[in-house]
């Protein structure tokens, strides 16, 4: 959706002129079925301490990984 800068109210358009070809509850709906594409995130419940943010950063490294593994042996399957 493109975005446009308007310098005060007047220059901006009537909202009756403005493209509405797909409603706007079809392309919520497409959005968030897209967030299915690539599987669940598995995000553990509740809420985790970290030392440090190197320990934090490796924790999130390693659930990347994990889920991108999970991606790709779907796919080979497919």
């Amino acid at each position: 959706m493109p975005v446009w800068k308007y310098g005060s109210i007047e220059e901006m358009p009537d909202v009756s002129v403005m493209n509405r070809d797909v409603p706007l509850g079809r392309r919520i709906r497409a959005l968030l079925g897209m967030g299915n594409l690539a599987g669940p995130l598995d995000i553990p419940r509740g809420v985790t301490k970290f030392r440090s943010f190197e320990e934090l950063q490796a924790d999130r490294t390693r659930h990347e990984q994990e889920r991108i593994n999970r991606i790709r042996a779907r796919n080979q399957r497919n």
